[in-house]
């Protein structure tokens, strides 16, 4: 080609490619585009990229609406956002964009995009562009982070039926899939299905349009056959699939190509996650295969959420207990404890403290006075003034309550806040003197609801103090006996309402 040859029409594909050292029946893709981006030329390997000929791509503009073209992330670029038309505005060479298409039969391919100005002189009069398939990279890295991500919160659930929920969420905000729901078999000879969770497209869901029936239409399709074979059914094309045909127009109607359902057992019951997708062939095996493994974590998060229940209900009943086993010892304190643990869960929750160490708190607040249960009965319920030797006593309950919690290896910081809740910010507390820091943050606060709760009731040394004298008591001592920050909390959460005859949810008692 000589300087006269300055449009590109003139050039064939060829010429480009064996200027800069490729050949035309290389096992990369190349399309020759225009300054106007139509395609001049291509080579053979754009059929197996693309399922389109040469043919068919020779004076089009390339890839219009479409083509659904994408970045990696999954959003969506508008033609002039494309690799190749940024080459040609700017001039400059793009490498390695990850660049997703949705190919003519339906199917989504990932590509790493390569695009090479094409000039005469100073002047761009095209591009040359390079397709790599890079589909099976960037589904296998979709799907481990897919796994990852469920995996991740399933670990970290306190409800069930939030983590089904959270894995339709997932799938079709995070994961891009059109529609995700999850089917739990009613048991009976109707065989009928209920749509437990579901997330995307949820109107194309019918009341009915699904069974677990072997015998009924309804119950054919790839849901009822998952239910009840407990097999994964995969469907690469909706509309052309002849089984899939009492479902084809309204799959049709709301854009959804492919679906996998996966069998798994929440809690015990016999259920199925279907998954849809706008593309044909979407569900691989190694895609396949990333549901099945979050459909268990799922599973297994249920079951962990149960035995964590259970061993939580088990160990209130063991702390239900011993408070009942202290308050026979000392009646005059009868629901003090209660009432303290109370107190303290909501001080911590208006805090800001995480739900799962509130519980812990109130739990620890349930039992701090279990040492009691050490102490002779007539010092407890003794009227008036203790002796120095009778108080001295009344102090080791503190750590005869340790002794025993520690024993039964109860969860932090409940053997640790009957140690501490004696102990005061300046030092002059019980038994071991801690100062400040020193003191856990839930002994300090079990601390200021103690105070709270017996200044608030009849004791046999004294009457009843009042809440308002209480408070103040905490109030005006606050950064010499009490922490500051735990008694401002106190302050607040009565002044929004709490009360000890009818304590308030947790989450209503401010912005804590």
């Amino acid at each position: 080609m000589g300087d006269a040859d300055m449009t590109l029409g003139a050039w064939s594909l060829k010429d480009v490619l064996e200027h800069i050292g490729f050949l035309e029946n290389s096992l990369v893709a190349f399309i020759l585009t225009d300054a106007a981006g139509t395609v001049i030329d291509c080579n053979p390997r754009v059929r197996d990229i693309f399922g389109v000929s040469r043919e068919d791509l020779l004076g089009s503009v390339l890839f219009d609406d479409e083509w659904r073209v994408s970045d990696e992330a999954g959003s969506p670029l508008a033609p002039l956002e494309q690799p190749h038309r940024v080459a040609l505005v700017t001039g400059e060479a793009r490498q390695s964009v990850v660049t997703g298409f949705t190919l003519p039969d339906g199917r989504r391919r990932w590509l790493s995009v390569n695009v090479y100005p094409v000039r005469v002189e100073d002047t761009v009069i095209g591009v040359v562009t390079s397709y790599f398939d890079q589909t099976d990279r960037v589904v296998r890295d979709a799907t481990m982070s897919m796994v990852s991500e469920v995996s991740r919160y399933v670990s970290f659930a306190t409800d069930e039926a939030d983590a089904q929920r959270h894995l339709c969420r997932y799938l079709v905000d995070e994961a891009g899939y059109a529609l995700a729901w999850i089917a739990l078999a009613l048991p009976g000879e109707e065989y009928e299905v209920e749509y437990a969770f579901a997330a995307g497209e949820t109107d194309y869901l019918q009341a009915g349009m699904v069974s677990w029936s072997g015998t009924k239409a309804n119950g054919l399709g790839p849901a009822g056959t998952c239910l009840r074979t407990g097999r994964v059914q995969v469907v690469s094309d909706l509309v052309n699939r002849s089984l899939y045909a009492p479902w084809r127009e309204r799959a049709r109607e709301f854009g959804l190509r492919s679906s996998v359902a996966i069998p798994f057992h929440p809690g015990g019951q016999r259920a199925c996650l279907s998954v849809y997708s706008r593309h044909v062939d979407a569900f691989s095996p190694p895609v396949t295969h990333a549901l099945q493994v979050m459909a268990r974590e799922v599973e297994f998060g249920i079951t962990h959420i149960r035995s964590m229940n259970q061993v939580a209900g088990a160990l209130d009943g063991i702390l239900a207990a011993l408070a009942r086993i202290t308050e026979a010892r000392d009646p005059y304190t009868a629901g003090h404890q209660s009432k303290v643990g109370g107190l303290s869960a909501a001080i911590a929750a208006h805090m800001g403290i995480d739900a799962p160490t509130v519980e812990l708190i109130r739990q620890a607040g349930d039992v701090h006075d279990v040492g009691k249960t050490a102490i002779a009965s007539e010092i407890l319920t003794k009227p008036g003034r203790l002796t120095p030797l009778e108080y001295q006593m009344v102090q080791r309950h503190a750590r005869f309550g340790y002794d025993i919690l520690a024993e039964a290896n109860l969860p932090w910081p409940i053997a640790d806040v009957a140690l501490q809740h004696h102990e005061r910010i300046n030092g002059s507390g019980y038994p071991q003197g801690l100062a400040a820091s020193e003191i856990i943050l839930p002994a300090r606060i079990v601390a200021v609801a103690d105070v709270i709760e017996a200044m608030t009731n009849h004791r046999p040394y004294r009457s009843e103090l009042g809440l308002e004298r209480a408070l103040d008591e905490v109030h005006s001592r606050a950064g010499e006996l009490y922490d500051t920050d735990v008694v401002k909390n106190c302050v607040a959460i009565f002044e929004a309402g709490f009360s000890f005859a009818s304590p308030r949810p947790l989450g209503t008692l401010g912005d804590g």
